[in-house]
């Protein structure tokens, strides 16, 4: 499921560090890693080994790679890769495996990348006036929203012959910088040499290796009897992209901030139909906004709007929906259902053959005519969708990353949730961060570590355990400790990478760098999480943060532990001054993050320091 795109942006992978140490600190968009135990068995997968029928179609507008179909080998899906799409949802072919690994460590590495082969189609029973009229049509992208194929890079197409011999019928070569703005249809003649009872077709990439790099598009994949080299019109209208959002920039929004805004915040939605038929033809579009937990309608937002004017032969098509306007608060806390949908005729796929219709039921042309789209109305403010595409992250010791929020009126921040995509990075430690002004220290800082996780989508969720306060814009993220990039989903359906800033040279920059949703989310609340208390003499203060000589610890200890980043325990001078107030001096102490473990009676507190 996964989608990997980026436009003027530089690729690195965690493998890669290794052989590139000169890579500078900034904020990069990586790709994904896979969990290590996950198992790569969709190739050798076992499913009913009957012998596909033509037609064979696939639009990869459904979720998933529809493993009856293909057989599958590092390609993924993708639904905003691709720039105008035939229809929703197209095929990512990269040097990357669909489990976000690189096929190799070495740099410069050039060779066979992804793949992708039907499964067996029984050709054989064609009638002699038959044999000359089978072909292979898709349409094919250089690059897209992804890196661009360079000159010595290939997309290929191989049949399948009867010694079991793949021989390439097709093949373009990358450096083709102004066909990533289109699809190009192509369509091959099956020629006879090839019809028999295991036929199968195979696209295949060659380029650079390393990661993802030198993409391809595929889509629109159709193979049928009855056709002739211009048969490059389909009875089939599509929606081709995901619904604009209603909540501007946001995919999710709390409850209590919908109730604040609920006059100003819904605006309307937006979607793109194609008409792939060479004859005009009318057509109806509603959209309807529903609560997900009972399919109850909530708005018609349009019902039944005909386009117009009449969409022409071979039109696409950007359409607005009516302002949403007032939308009734839920009760509760809800998922709602944006619903899009197209009035087109389209049925089950069918060709005229000498002035007879045959049908191919098994074909549904109306499988690309809606899309939906889940809206969360409950807790938490979102810019992502929830869909790992790529990850983001920084590679920089005490670097700090964070996502920017607003909010209406006084709230509570009850919660983060982050979305870490590394499944080896799981229990190292970061500190999770609030601030309410990126130029002053911040008002929350926590010691957590990652939590291991089963899915790549799973959030990780940290509860706060004291009241923070925020009115107005403020920003949630972490700091980390470690010289390795900490991955963090990065959602590429809608750019909000303008509410992206990171801090890796001691001042913070608002980023430009990577396009998309960083996956970082804050939940919020009315109500104060614990109760407020007047601060008594159990209170620590620990200052300056981050320190060059003397550190200052205010209150009453019993104890003090340092650990250095090694979690080696450290026996450094401490001078007490006055009452409740000692001294530690890292006067000459190497640069770099030290842990300060203070014992008040059976408590505990950490506090993670810098010292510059």
């Amino acid at each position: 499921m996964v989608q990997r795109n980026v436009v003027v942006l530089f690729f690195i992978t965690y493998i890669l560090l290794a052989f590139c140490q000169s890579v500078s600190a900034q904020l990069q968009q990586l790709p994904t890693p896979i969990k290590p135990d996950q198992k790569k068995d969709i190739v050798n997968a076992r499913f009913n080994e009957e012998p596909l029928n033509l037609p064979f179609w696939e639009d990869f507008s459904s979720p998933g790679i529809n493993p009856e179909k293909w057989i599958n080998e590092g390609t993924t899906q993708s639904f905003t890769v691709g720039n105008a799409a035939p229809s929703l949802g197209v095929l990512l072919m990269d040097g990357v495996d669909e489990r976000g690994r690189p096929y190799s460590n070495v740099l410069v590495e050039q060779g066979i990348t992804d793949r992708i082969s039907s499964r067996v189609i029984d050709l054989s029973g064609l009638s002699e006036a038959e044999r000359n009229t089978v072909f292979l049509s898709f349409y094919w992208q250089p690059g897209g929203k992804a890196e661009l194929p360079d000159f010595n890079d290939d997309l290929n197409l191989f049949f399948l012959d009867t010694a079991g011999n793949w021989i390439q019928v097709w093949s373009v070569s990358g450096d083709l910088d102004e066909e990533q703005f289109f699809f190009t249809p192509e369509i091959i003649q099956v020629s006879e040499d090839f019809q028999h009872e295991n036929f199968q077709f195979r696209f295949q990439i060659s380029g650079r290796a390393s990661g993802p790099f030198d993409s391809w598009l595929l889509d629109y994949i159709y193979l049928n009897k009855n056709r002739n080299s211009n048969d490059l019109f389909f009875p089939d209208r599509a929606l081709t992209q995901t619904n604009g959002r209603p909540l501007g920039k946001f995919s999710a929004v709390p409850l209590i901030e919908l109730r604040s805004k609920s006059t100003s915040i819904w605006s309307n939605s937006s979607n793109e139909f194609n008409n792939f038929e060479n004859r005009f033809r009318a057509m109806e579009y509603s959209i309807e906004l529903r609560d997900k937990s009972n399919n109850t309608l909530i708005k018609s937002i349009n019902s039944n709007t005909p386009f117009n004017p009449v969409p022409l032969a071979n039109e696409r098509r950007l359409f607005l929906s009516n302002d949403f306007g007032s939308i009734p608060i839920p009760e509760g806390e809800t998922d709602l259902e944006l619903i899009t949908y197209i009035s087109s005729g389209d049925g089950p796929l069918f060709q005229i053959v000498d002035g007879d219709s045959i049908l191919f039921e098994e074909v549904n042309l109306k499988v690309n005519d809606t899309v939906r789209t889940i809206i969360p109305i409950r807790d938490f403010y979102a810019y992502d969708d929830g869909k790992v595409d790529y990850s983001a992250g920084i590679n920089q010791r005490n670097g700090m990353l964070a996502n920017r929020f607003e909010t209406e009126n006084p709230v509570f921040v009850k919660g983060i949730s982050i979305n870490f995509t590394n499944f080896l990075q799981a229990n190292t430690f970061i500190d999770l961060m609030i601030w309410t002004n990126l130029n002053n220290e911040p008002v929350f800082v926590k010691e957590v570590f990652i939590p291991e996780k089963d899915s790549l989508e799973a959030f990780a969720y940290f509860e706060l355990e004291e009241n923070v306060r925020i009115d107005g814009s403020f920003f949630v993220g972490f700091t980390q400790f470690t010289n390795d990039f900490i991955y963090v989903g990065l959602d590429k359906t809608f750019d909000n990478g303008s509410e992206i800033f990171f801090n890796v040279s001691g001042s913070w920059q608002q980023n430009t760098i990577v396009d998309g949703s960083l996956m970082i989310r804050v939940h919020l609340s009315e109500e104060p999480l614990i109760e407020e208390q007047n601060e008594t003499e159990s209170s620590i203060r620990v200052y300056p943060n981050p320190v060059s000589d003397w550190l200052n610890i205010e209150g009453k200890v019993d104890d003090i532990y340092i650990f250095d980043n090694f979690g080696r325990r450290l026996e450094l001078p401490i001078e007490n001054v006055q009452k409740d107030c000692k001294l530690i001096n890292f006067v000459g102490m190497q640069t770099g993050v030290y842990l300060i473990q203070v014992i008040q009676g059976e408590e505990q507190k950490s506090f993670r320091i810098l010292v510059k």
